[in-house]
């Protein structure tokens, strides 16, 4: 009988023991589930939030990106924050893939023709031997080659960076130096810069082509404003241009430009595209059916922060400091 009753609490305790293991097991199981669940509602919250985003024409850029380059409760601002072991403004370009050569004869380039300014040259999708080759080049306290990492950027800036990250390259250098100029890595320098620089907050070069011209209509509702507004102002070019991180340059012009490249349709409107322009139609100022991305989104804050003057952000003279590589002989740089 003892025997009997021994088997039979040592089986109640077997039993026992193993329901407690299999309840150890379920919690975590059952708590994943619960997070997942939860994690999947806050995906179809986000959906929803971008799909109504996207219908109400709204800037939909996310906090952490905006911190990320700056923009934050207490911003680092011209003149109060900025670099002081360099001549102000640093010069700055963007080298993407296969475009090596160009960004060691920028390297070069600039070195002889504005050696006191430090130089950063933004790296995007470059190769770790691409890299290499122009860091042969540019790796002094003057020179420097920045890695560029768009992977924290939302898909459509990784998809097409040579779309989009010029804008994010410019406030990157804005927040660490104070002051830049952005020069596309086909130019060169061809006369020294000391009347350029005196320009401020901001100095682009003027074309004769409308904003409407390269502007699609769509880009214009995510800035709550007209097409019709922008008949007449001219456009200017972003592969050369001037700026200083004061808080009306970081406040009404990089934000909004900003918010805009990250906001895919408004960088990105449907039916954009780049090619197949027509600048024949009449009146000019009607849209070509060429898209020009962030040019055009930059171009659209500038006329709105500045009442549709130009003469408010564009430099007072002719371009006569700047030729493509192409026209230049490179072989005095060397």
């Amino acid at each position: 009988m003892r025997i009997k009753t021994f088997f039979i609490v040592l089986f109640g305790g077997i039993v026992f023991f193993f329901l407690i293991i299999f309840k150890a097991q379920e919690r975590p199981s059952f708590e994943t589930l619960v997070k997942e669940t939860h994690k999947q509602i806050d995906n179809l919250k986000n959906f929803k939030d971008n799909l109504r985003n996207a219908a109400e024409k709204r800037l939909q850029a996310d906090e952490k990106h905006l911190t990320l380059l700056g923009f934050t409760k207490n911003p680092r601002l011209y003149p109060q924050n900025c670099w002081t072991n360099t001549t102000l403004p640093i010069i700055i370009t963007t080298l993407f893939a296969g475009e090596e050569n160009l960004g060691i004869g920028f390297a070069k380039n600039t070195a002889h023709m504005a050696g006191n300014h430090a130089v950063l040259i933004y790296a995007v999708g470059v190769s770790p031997k691409g890299e290499q080759s122009i860091s042969t080049y540019c790796n002094t306290s003057q020179c420097q080659l920045v890695s560029f990492d768009i992977s924290a950027f939302p898909s459509h800036v990784q998809n097409d960076p040579k779309k989009t990250a010029k804008a994010l390259v410019i406030q990157d250098a804005l927040n660490k130096a104070g002051g830049v100029l952005y020069v596309d890595s086909k130019f060169r320098l061809i006369n020294y810069i000391d009347q350029l620089i005196e320009t401020k907050p901001i100095g682009l070069f003027i074309t004769k082509q409308a904003v409407t011209t390269l502007t699609h209509p769509n880009m214009m509702n995510y800035f709550r404003t007209s097409i019709e507004s922008f008949y007449f102002l001219p456009m200017v070019e972003t592969n050369r241009l001037l700026l200083w991180n004061t808080l009306e340059v970081h406040q009404n012009i990089m934000l909004p430009w900003i918010q805009c490249i990250l906001t895919f349709e408004c960088v990105n409107p449907i039916g954009a595209q780049s090619q197949g322009c027509r600048f024949n139609k009449k009146p000019q100022y009607r849209y070509s059916g060429c898209h020009a991305y962030d040019t055009s989104a930059l171009n659209v804050v500038l006329g709105l922060a500045y009442q549709f003057n130009e003469s408010n952000y564009t430099f007072p003279f002719q371009d006569t400091f700047f030729a493509l590589a192409s026209s230049v002989d490179n072989s005095t740089f060397s």
